[in-house]
């Protein structure tokens, strides 16, 4: 890690003599994200830059700590970290992978996205957050804005996500640096656990994830309350409406991702597996459910509210006694299932291949059986209707004989 006397922040000068500063290309509550060039290596990067006062000696060891951590996490779908420095004062910053591509966010301002376009960045996420999860850290912040869309080259899916954004990762262990009982997050994808105070842990990605997504499809958010106290409110008072239209597949994977306990809702590796699995032609193909929201003029992210910025409380909730409050386990929602059943399918097909075949053979003898049959049948109509032979001129008497004894064997 890179730790300089200095950190400067305005566009155009250069940060420790590396990263020259271009512009601002996002902000949050923690800190701002300016567009740089790597003058050592000749690339385009992020730099995130913490405001000052948001990092004390405390945020310090927190974010060493994270930083090391991430910087070993590796996975497509995981913005990667560069570079950084970590002081227990003002200066921080992190030097990352620059995603040249529009937010989910914007994504979402256009139009719903079509599912097949959700399913596969459903994976990508999952998959991400697998990844994380298993290193035992929690994101803590999953929302569109924090996804970022790279464009492809491939004519069926316009995007590849990206998760960004691990500035207020949580460290899931005994070591863990922030304050217990704080909040922090976006208020619009908090789960319900921790809006009443739980520890984090990886059923609270799932759930937001499960928002994400369901933003993605519908275009609109399931938790539209423009205040902080509303959209907690409403987070304890009723689950998100999920459209029937959207499928069955899709209505019953986001339910349970949704599911208000924690311990009812899936790992993110089961949704990665189970969306992989989703047969397309049971699901509506690239459904939409229209939306009132009114077009984005602007190539920014929407105008954050109070319930979409995120939300960094040092207010204690209520103090639980005894021992820390354990989350519940994560139920084991069996993905591979369906996946198992498919394979099992497969394997069995070449004993199948042999149907058509051996019907083939049974229509061919039943053809050959009627053409004999029919043949038999011409033969005896034909000898039926054959007209009396002619028989030779005789003498008589023996001609009248012969006669006499044709008639009597005649039928």
């Amino acid at each position: 890690m890179t730790e300089p006397a200095t950190a400067p922040s305005q566009s155009g000068e250069l940060l420790d003599g590396r990263y020259r500063l271009e512009r601002p290309i996002g902000a949050g509550g923690m800190a701002t994200v300016h567009l740089a060039t790597d003058e050592v290596l000749g690339r385009k990067v992020a730099v995130k830059l913490f405001r000052p006062g948001t990092t004390d000696a405390t945020d310090g060891a927190r974010t060493a700590s994270e930083t090391r951590l991430l910087a070993s996490l590796n996975h497509p779908a995981l913005v990667t970290l560069f570079d950084a420095r970590v002081v227990a004062g003002d200066g921080s910053y992190l030097v990352m992978e620059h995603v040249d591509g529009p937010t989910l966010s914007q994504r979402i301002a256009r139009s719903p996205l079509p599912s097949s376009e959700v399913a596969a960045m459903a994976v990508d996420l999952a998959e991400a957050l697998h990844t994380v999860h298993a290193a035992r850290v929690v994101h803590r912040d999953i929302k569109p804005s924090n996804v970022l869309l790279r464009p492809t080259i491939l004519p069926h899916q316009e995007y590849r996500a990206k998760l960004a954004d691990f500035g207020i990762a949580y460290l899931i262990d005994s070591t863990r640096m922030t304050a217990p009982g704080s909040l922090m997050g976006t208020v619009a994808y908090l789960s319900p656990e921790l809006v009443r105070g739980a520890d984090p842990a990886p059923p609270a990605d799932v759930y937001a994830l499960g928002l994400v997504l369901l933003e993605a499809l519908t275009g609109r958010r399931a938790y539209p309350q423009t205040t902080t106290h509303e959209s907690l409110m409403a987070r304890l008072n009723a689950s998100p409406t999920i459209p029937g239209e959207l499928g069955y597949q899709w209505k019953s994977l986001l339910t349970a991702m949704t599911a208000a306990d924690p311990a009812q809702r899936p790992t993110a590796l089961d949704v990665a597996t189970t969306v992989r699995a989703m047969d397309p032609v049971l699901d509506p193909a690239d459904v939409t459910v229209a939306t009132s929201a009114p077009a984005m003029t602007t190539t920014g992210d929407p105008a954050p509210t109070a319930a979409t910025e995120p939300l960094v409380s040092t207010t204690p909730f209520e103090p639980m006694t005894g021992a820390r409050a354990e989350t519940g386990p994560t139920a084991v929602l069996d993905g591979t299932r369906r996946s198992e059943r498919r394979l099992d399918g497969g394997a069995r097909r070449p004993a199948a291949a042999h149907q058509p075949r051996r019907l083939r053979r049974w229509l061919i003898l039943a053809a050959v059986l009627l053409v004999i049959a029919v043949a038999v049948v011409w033969l005896i109509v034909s000898q039926a209707q054959s007209p009396a032979p002619t028989l030779p001129t005789l003498p008589e008497p023996l001609s009248t004989h012969l006669d006499e004894l044709l008639r009597e064997v005649t039928p």
